[in-house]
């Protein structure tokens, strides 16, 4: 029908991301448990190799798969963060700006207490990790859906360098619908600069173990996105003469747009 609502496309590294969690859901892959190897999977699922090793560093920087030297890559054991997940659905499903500001400052809360664990804990391997993620960023800076996903990663691997399983799981399920405003924020190349030159300056405190100032850093970053909802909130605030409240994805998107079209002319 004309007015049913469309299902989303979701990309092939997200739908072998899905795959392999419903999985380990169904018990058919278990902690502990070694994954297919790659040339398995890539002639399984009739995918590419490019796009499996994208799935496969999402999955590890959610935490749920870890690679070994010499043992290769396992299903990992921890807490499940599904129930969680779960909480935040009706909050938005209602499309309240408010909603949508109150879950960027839990954000903002835990990912700043991550990055000092993270400056204190991070291992040799996690620095390549983060070295790894800001170099496709880099190469991804002109592709605003690549840099999007480029920049979830690394809010994971900050989550996931903490070394605190609860943290990492609660990222996972607050990053899971951080990932829609950061695809539109990530449209406007003004904002991509900003990220990488941020996610840059975070990675060196983390590297240097500055654990003083990181979350002074990631606070500051965090905050630009925080700012930019309380702005709509405010301008949507003055707009709205009591109609139905539109989408705020839909409203962001068109705010990015407006501010995308001054920049280049």
């Amino acid at each position: 029908m004309e007015n049913e609502p469309r299902i989303s496309k979701i990309s092939t590294a997200d739908a072998v991301v899905n795959y392999i969690k419903q999985r380990i859901e169904d018990g058919r892959l278990r902690p502990g448990e070694k994954l297919p190897s790659e040339r398995l999977l890539q002639r399984e699922l009739a995918i590419s190799r490019f796009t499996l090793r994208e799935a496969l560093a999402r999955l590890n920087a959610l935490g749920i798969i870890k690679t070994t030297h010499g043992k290769g890559t396992i299903i990992a054991g921890g807490v499940n963060g599904a129930t969680l997940a779960d909480v935040f659905i009706p909050l938005f499903a209602k499309q309240s700006i408010k909603d949508v500001i109150d879950f960027f400052e839990a954000r903002l809360v835990i990912e700043s207490e991550a990055a000092v664990l993270s400056a204190r804990r991070r291992s040799d391997e996690d620095l390549e990790q983060f070295e790894a993620i800001l170099s496709r960023s880099r190469e991804a800076i002109d592709d605003p859906d690549r840099y999007a996903e480029l920049d979830f990663l690394f809010h994971m691997q900050i989550a996931r360098s903490s070394g605190n399983v609860f943290i990492q799981k609660m990222m996972e399920c607050l990053n899971e619908y951080t990932k829609k405003y950061i695809q539109v924020i990530a449209h406007a190349a003004v904002n991509r600069n900003a990220s990488i030159s941020a996610h840059r300056e975070i990675y060196e405190r983390i590297r240097n173990r500055d654990v003083e100032s990181v979350g002074i850093i990631i606070r500051k970053h965090l905050s630009r996105m925080l700012a930019i909802m309380e702005k709509l909130e405010a301008e949507q605030r003055i707009a709205d003469s009591g109609g139905v409240l539109k989408s705020v994805l839909d409203l962001l998107r068109e705010k990015e747009r407006l501010a995308a079209s001054v920049v280049s002319k």
